[in-house]
């Protein structure tokens, strides 16, 4: 679950990042991963700080690529609704934005998570509400 919020978190968060730096922390508190962007592209590490991939923006699209290189997914903005795919393009979920709070669904339109955003930090919680990780610009 915690690599399935960390990818969400770089993807959907690509688009607003620019020569920022975010920590991924599980619901324990322990690091989970770290991004840094420069630019248009995002250098993602996980908790040891081994480099497990990276995300490059271009427009209102991010490419999430893993360590050797292969496409992982990808993420669209159109708006207030992000679409994500898996690397044979099939849509994988959607992240709907509204007030604040990010609603994240499965392909077949099931919520699967939220996210509250405030004040630089994001908190991450399950589809039953329960806290499963956060991130801190």
């Amino acid at each position: 679950m915690m690599k399935y919020i960390v990818l969400t978190v770089l993807l959907a968060g690509a688009f607003a990042w620019g020569g920022e730096n975010t920590i991924v922390r599980d619901a324990s508190g322990r690091i989970a991963g770290s991004a840094a962007t420069s630019g248009g592209r995002t250098v993602v590490r996980d908790g040891s700080g081994r480099i497990t991939g990276t995300v490059t923006e271009s427009g209102s699209r991010s490419v999430a690529r893993d360590a050797s290189g292969r496409v992982k997914g990808s993420a669209v903005k159109s708006g207030s609704r992000t679409v994500f795919r898996d690397s044979s393009g099939r849509i994988v979920g959607t992240a709907t934005e509204s007030g604040g709070r990010t609603t994240f669904r499965d392909a077949s339109g099931k919520i699967t998570g939220s996210a509250v955003t405030s004040g630089g930090r994001t908190v991450y919680r399950d589809a039953s509400g329960r806290i499963v990780g956060s991130a801190k610009k």
